[in-house]
């Protein structure tokens, strides 16, 4: 699975938050992607407007469905910096968080980078799916 690291400025969204729970390899992704999924139906008005946030916030996982000229009760600022970016044509969403998973790997096996932060940006505003991780220099 390659990727490639980019620059990206800061972007704040703004929208809902739904908990999700932790990955259990017994029950695989279909817990979370449920949640996902109906979390973005009900929020997005559109499929091409929105992002996708996976964030630790208060000890807890939220995914959270936003944009930039949102309205809804939580707003997230996706600072300025180095993001490993993977991209995919998949489109089944217990598919692609087991891509989002996949993704975390190859970025925890880098000789050149390492994760650096508790969330990653799901951008649905590409032509194909676009994962955005928080990275640093090794």
């Amino acid at each position: 699975m390659a990727f490639e690291i980019v620059e990206l400025k800061e972007e704040t969204f703004t929208g809902t938050k739904s908990e999700i729970p932790e990955f259990d390899p017994q029950k695989g992704f279909g817990p979370m992607s449920e949640i996902k999924e109906a979390a973005f139906t009900k929020f997005a008005k559109n499929e091409k407007d929105y992002v996708g946030i996976n964030a630790s916030l208060d000890g807890l996982q939220y995914y959270i469905v936003a944009s930039v000229d949102g309205t809804g009760d939580t707003t997230f600022s996706v600072p300025a910096g180095k993001y490993a970016k993977f991209v995919t044509s998949e489109t089944d969403r217990p598919a692609l968080d087991g891509f989002i998973g996949g993704a975390y790997g190859e970025v925890s096996q880098s000789s050149d980078v390492a994760i650096a932060g508790s969330f990653n940006l799901e951008d649905l505003r590409e032509s194909e799916f676009t994962i955005y991780i928080p990275v640093v220099a090794k």
